[in-house]
């Protein structure tokens, strides 16, 4: 009888779906808190130390900044001297992946010439993606900023707001998760050009969608940020370059170049889209961020 019931529940447990191996995979602990631990210690060294030496300590080997445009970071930050201008910041949102491999923060920036400047003299906003390193450890494969007035007092959340994405079940492999996503990408270029950019945004994105352009304070929500685009009427067109994406198939991200061709000629920029996937839904865009690529 003992038999019986064993054989039983071994058929039965073969019947069940088998879990992806993301999940089997999943770095324990592996949270959203984990994304602001490390950007605020990335934050402390660049306090205590320099600028070049924390974010040396801090970039993954093929991290990217965009210096005129997407460029290896370690060897731009390598070829610059230690400096003494301060840079403080703070994340105000992250988001990691239900595998724990891939995450996004943003927040506010500050700039200052020296150490002796209380007032900052530039202001603006940064996003930067964590991959999880085969040590473990979270290190930056992507940091991008934008300049902007400083805000008024009050406008910042109190506490970073945190999300762990769920993950999915029906994740068909890297590749094939890759790729559609950089379709999503292509079909929000595709809408951008022929029904103008607040169109496509407004199609895929998030109820709490941030975008990110130069010179403006963080817009938050779908239709506070399709307002803003729609007041940028004249066509654009977005190219892909780079698509990454998390094992878990529900976070990745993408950039490439966008022109917009006003009246006064084109006017060339990069772009960063991060996409967020929930279950077997089709991928929302969860932030955009924009800057010229004459900066």
């Amino acid at each position: 009888m003992r038999r019986l019931l064993v054989i039983a529940t071994l058929v039965a447990l073969a019947a069940l779906p088998a879990l992806p191996a993301w999940l089997l995979a999943a770095a324990p602990g592996a949270g959203p808190e984990a994304l602001v631990d490390a950007e605020h210690a990335f934050a402390r060294a660049a306090d205590s130390g320099t600028v070049r030496d924390a974010f040396l300590a801090f970039l993954a080997p093929t991290a990217v900044v965009f210096h005129g445009g997407p460029v290896n970071a370690r060897r731009l930050y390598q070829s610059l001297e230690p400096g003494k201008t301060r840079l403080a910041w703070q994340p105000a949102f992250a988001a990691i992946s239900g595998a724990g491999d891939l995450g996004w923060t943003t927040g506010p920036w500050q700039w200052r010439r020296d150490g002796s400047h209380t007032a900052p003299d530039a202001t603006g906003e940064y996003t930067t993606l964590w991959r999880r390193q085969h040590d473990g450890t979270l290190k930056v494969v992507l940091d991008l900023g934008m300049d902007h007035a400083a805000p008024p007092p009050g406008l910042r959340e109190p506490e970073p707001v945190l999300r762990t994405l769920p993950g999915t079940r029906k994740t068909r492999g890297p590749l094939a998760d890759r790729h559609a996503m950089w379709k999503a990408d292509a079909e929000y270029a595709r809408v951008a050009a022929g029904q103008g950019h607040a169109a496509a945004f407004a199609a895929v994105a998030t109820d709490d969608v941030r975008l990110l352009r130069q010179g403006a304070v963080p817009v938050i929500g779908r239709e506070a940020a399709r307002d803003t685009l729609a007041a940028h009427a004249a066509p654009e067109q977005l190219m892909s370059t780079a698509q990454f994406i998390a094992d878990s198939g529900d976070l990745g991200y993408t950039y490439g170049t966008l022109v917009s061709r006003a009246a006064a000629g084109a006017d060339s920029c990069y772009y960063l889209h991060i996409w967020h996937r929930e279950g077997g839904r089709p991928w929302q865009l969860a932030l955009e961020l924009i800057k010229p690529a004459k900066d």
